[in-house]
């Protein structure tokens, strides 16, 4: 294969890439959970859960989430860094995780033995309405929630 083909294809190949990476959604914000909304699993530890918080910060492909787990005056953090490129990496030292960019959506699934966390990140019924659908296979049980958050308006 000659050059000029070989850049038209390398081109094209880039174009195209380009063209995916624009039409991610960008999640960033902050996102309040929605128990009324919601549809979360008795099988999911939930004892005491008063709130929920995510703050996603989105640049790209790279993809930053922090959870606040809220029990009454106490809150719980966790959080993890992940790309969007499908590429399977370590996500805090004890999981392996990948996040894949899907049409409309993100997929963030990370595991480890006996342990298994898918989640689809999405817009509902609008851009201020995050759908968070999760699907755990492991201990103490497995469950599926569908956790539904509305975009914090700036005061």
């Amino acid at each position: 294969m000659s050059t000029r083909p070989k850049f038209l294809l390398l081109l094209l190949g880039f174009v195209f890439q380009s063209q995916i990476f624009a039409q991610a959604p960008n999640f960033t914000g902050t996102w309040v959970l929605n128990f009324e909304k919601s549809k979360l699993d008795k099988g999911d530890n939930l004892n005491g859960l008063t709130g929920q918080i995510f703050v996603i910060k989105q640049d790209g492909n790279k993809f930053s989430l922090k959870i606040y787990h809220i029990y009454g005056d106490k809150k719980k953090k966790i959080g993890f860094r992940m790309l969007a490129d499908g590429k399977t990496r370590r996500v805090k030292i004890i999981f392996k995780g990948k996040l894949e960019q899907k049409e409309n959506s993100l997929q963030a699934t990370m595991w480890r033995k006996n342990y298994l966390n898918s989640v689809n990140y999405k817009f509902g019924t609008n851009q201020n309405e995050l759908v968070a659908d999760e699907v755990f296979a492991g201990r103490p049980k497995d469950h599926h929630s569908i956790w539904v958050f509305d975009r914090e308006v700036p005061k």
